[in-house]
């Protein structure tokens, strides 16, 4: 295999084939050894070739693994992950939690992101993963956090996220009284001569307020003080915003009032922004006419920063409403919301849904309709990667329905998959080449349980579609599936 990424992530897959007896074959103990040191090679030597999310995760599933079945090699998966730099942190943290006893070694690893002041997206999973283990490490390092936050090393969001963790029942009051007075001290108006609190400053100080009035009365009046006039300052938008929170909370019919203030403003982005809460609002109550009428109202061409993202938005809404009415045996509507989705996956996805709500029901007539009306929506997909993935879904799901397309949905994938374009060799240290790397991954393990799939109708058509596959990278994952469905 060409692609390092690829190749580490099919031996973890063959780690994982290999070891999933409960007592295997001292042939395949020896095999899976010698697999999982060539991981540890493929990680260490050629790390720096693959994309860093793609690494975060592939060493992440390679050290659960050894933890799990080859302790031993634990020091040389830690030497592995040291030689490359360009682990996401986060990922990193993640992998040493997976280790016996690496709560020390997870600690260490965030006091070094404090002291780089690196990002600190993951801190509070980290603090709640050694609170919930009953970590030695908790204290002092939550004690060292609010040390750093004192000198302002720590953003107000982060603070705002981890604040829960300090404000839990179990933690010491001394802990909990640093960090309200951290807070507190933060809030000063003094520190806010520069630029106008944040929103999250507020936030945060809004959500200490309680804690201060029962642990340090002596401070709740100046942190009183302190978030009245941070409000006083916040822009007109924000406080809008609050005060529609309030109103909402408080109104016999939101979805209305939501729509009202969205046909009102003049700003098209927050009217979409309004119609879309006023749909989902809609959704939960279960007002499923006036949820579709609402998204009708959506002007998608309203310019953003990201393109696209309001057909996205839509578009998970109407998946969400189709799982929604089926509880309810509502198939009609069902399908009527399914037709107003936007990407051709998701669509899929929502018809696939419905398909196998007919078949449970033995309404196999429509189930065999969606199902060819699902395959010709998947053949409309203008991106190949979602083609397949459209195809790789409706293989899987298909044996409800008509089993004996099985085959000809997993051939309609591949040949997606074939024509997905390969950026050119120079551009291997580029995003778009790093996607696209991504991209194979995502279909290699969809081809896994397809193959795994068909080899349990008919071994001797899964083995002939290998061949069809011209990415060669990817004919591993494909026999991954064909031992998978063997050995069931």
């Amino acid at each position: 295999m060409e692609e390092a990424g690829l190749r580490l992530s099919a031996r973890t897959q063959i780690l994982t084939y290999l070891t999933n007896e409960k007592v295997p074959s001292a042939e395949k103990q020896i095999l899976a050894t010698q697999i999982a040191r060539d991981g540890l090679e493929d990680l260490r030597d050629h790390g720096g070739e693959i994309a860093p999310f793609m690494l975060s995760y592939l060493s992440s599933n390679l050290g659960s693994w050894i933890q799990k079945h080859r302790p031993n090699l634990t020091e040389e998966f830690e030497k592995a992950i040291k030689a490359n730099a360009n682990i996401d942190s986060s990922q990193r943290i993640r992998s040493l939690f997976e280790l016996e006893h690496g709560d020390a070694l997870a600690a260490k690893l965030i006091r070094q992101e404090l002291e780089e002041q690196g990002a600190l997206n993951g801190l509070y999973f980290w603090l709640d993963e050694l609170m919930k283990r009953r970590s030695k490490e908790f204290e002092p390092l939550a004690s060292e956090i609010v040390a750093r936050a004192e000198q302002g090393q720590i953003s107000f969001e982060t603070l705002f996220w981890v604040s829960s963790v300090y404000l839990r029942p179990q933690i010491s009051g001394v802990l909990r009284n640093r960090f309200l007075t951290m807070v507190v001290t933060r809030t000063q108006p003094a520190n806010f001569v520069a630029e106008p609190a944040s929103q999250m400053a507020y936030d945060l100080l809004t959500e200490i307020l309680p804690f201060v009035q029962r642990s340090l009365p002596e401070l709740y009046d100046q942190a009183l003080n302190q978030h009245v006039a941070m409000r006083a300052v916040l822009s007109e938008r924000q406080q809008a915003i609050e005060a529609r929170i309030k109103r909402l909370k408080e109104s016999a019919s939101p979805v209305e009032d939501l729509i009202s203030e969205a046909e009102a403003t003049k700003s098209k982005t927050e009217r979409n922004e309004l119609l879309l809460q006023a749909a989902q609002l809609a959704l939960e109550k279960k007002r499923f006419d006036l949820c579709l009428d609402v998204l009708g109202k959506i002007d998608v061409s309203v310019p953003v920063a990201d393109p696209g993202s309001w057909q996205r938005s839509m578009d998970q809404i109407l998946k969400s409403f189709v799982r929604v009415v089926l509880a309810d045996k509502r198939t009609e509507q069902a399908e009527k919301a399914a037709a107003r989705v936007g990407s051709s996956l998701t669509r899929v996805e929502a018809l696939h849904l419905i398909m196998r709500s007919f078949a449970t029901a033995d309404d196999k007539t429509e189930a065999q309709r969606l199902l060819t009306e699902a395959s010709k929506v998947a053949a409309s997909a203008p991106d190949d990667a979602q083609k397949a993935k459209a195809f790789f879904l409706l293989s899987l799901t298909c044996d409800q329905v008509d089993s004996s397309k099985k085959a000809e949905l997993l051939l309609s994938g591949i040949n997606a998959l074939n024509n997905l374009t390969r950026p050119e060799d120079g551009a291997r240290d580029k995003t778009v080449y790093q996607d696209y790397v991504l991209r194979l991954d995502n279909s290699g393990h969809e081809l896994t349980k397809g193959f795994n799939g068909l080899t349990k109708q008919d071994e001797n058509s899964a083995l002939a579609l290998v061949e069809k596959l011209q990415k060669r990278d990817l004919r591993t994952f494909a026999l991954i599936g064909i031992l998978l469905g063997l050995n069931e």
